[in-house]
């Protein structure tokens, strides 16, 4: 059941947007009306500091923030926030939403008039991400991913945000990890992790999204893994397979050991949407599901983050949030 704090519907009647996007990307690093950050954590010893800005100079927007709680049974939060022209509002995610704990954000430009939604919302949003620990110290930083809209936006009137090429831009079923450092478990040696995060960009939390990932190492040679989510998931690359291990990486694929300046082996990650079922009983299977995501890498008490690239080739128009 859903929890909604301070709007209890998502009817976005937003139509005629004004404000045209940098590209025709779906994402990419320019404004949009759609911002998604890949995680908040909120569980004891982590915290994440929350950013958006509107660079829009005479148009005020209502911030949509909706927080979808994976540690509470995919419990959602909603909060709004006022952003006058050329305005920014940053806060701590448990300073927005107590109880929640960990998941992903997305907010929404829309403008509200008597606590209606005005038919105007504009690509003017941008925003990013720190993630800190229980001192407060900064661990990594992420960009939020924008999402320009197209008009009209949600011309067919059913409440859910849809990456058809008519609403927003697509998404791309096919992500890359640029690179990722072999990963040394607790008690190898200092510990490194990489942790994948993935949103997906179908349906809600209703769906399990398989992903095929193809690995390589620095001397081409590659291997084959897949990894199951149900809309949001933060996991290390070492549950996903032991391919990613250091040790493995020096003792397997002809690892290339050319000096390279760096104690750790590298490679990096293909991603494919392979399909995303409905596993709450109405049986529905849908094909190459849009996903988006970043890689989070630890070593020590050291951390740093980027987002996963996205192909240019493959982009269906079956993505969609329901929530």
């Amino acid at each position: 059941m859903k929890s909604v704090i301070a709007f209890s519907a998502m009817t976005l009647l937003l139509i005629a947007l004004a404000a045209p996007c940098a590209s025709a990307d779906s994402v990419g690093r320019h404004p949009g009306a759609l911002l998604i950050y890949p995680i908040f954590d909120s569980a004891p010893g982590a915290g994440t500091i929350v950013s958006v800005t509107n660079i829009s100079q005479d148009t005020s927007i209502d911030a949509h923030f909706i927080y979808i709680d994976a540690d509470n049974n995919w419990r959602e939060f909603n909060r709004f926030e006022p952003l006058t022209p050329r305005d920014e509002f940053t806060i701590r995610a448990s300073t927005h939403v107590a109880g929640a704990k960990r998941g992903f954000l997305y907010v929404i430009a829309e403008v509200l008039d008597n606590d209606k939604r005005d038919p105007d919302a504009l690509n003017y949003l941008i925003g990013d991400e720190i993630v800190v620990d229980s001192k407060g110290n900064f661990l990594y930083a992420l960009d939020a991913i924008a999402f320009c809209a197209k008009a009209p936006f949600n011309g067919n009137e059913d409440e859910y945000l849809d990456f058809d090429d008519e609403e927003f831009f697509k998404v791309s079923d096919k992500m890359y990890v640029s690179s990722f450092l072999g990963n040394i478990r607790e008690g190898d040696g200092p510990a490194l992790t990489s942790t994948l995060i993935l949103v997906a960009i179908l349906g809600s939390s209703d769906f399990e999204t398989r992903l095929d990932l193809t690995p390589y190492n620095n001397n081409e040679a590659e291997a084959s893994v897949s990894w199951r989510f149900r809309c949001w998931d933060a996991v290390d690359l070492l549950t996903i397979d032991g391919y990613f291990s250091d040790a493995f990486q020096r003792t397997t694929f002809n690892w290339d050991n050319r000096v390279t300046g760096t104690p750790w082996t590298s490679g990096w990650i293909e991603i494919d949407g392979d399909e995303a079922v409905d596993i709450i009983g109405n049986e529905r299977k849908i094909e190459d599901p849009p996903f988006v995501g970043a890689l989070v890498q630890s070593f020590g008490s050291f951390a740093t983050g980027h987002l996963l690239h996205e192909s240019a080739e493959d982009n269906p128009t079956n993505g969609r949030l329901d929530f």
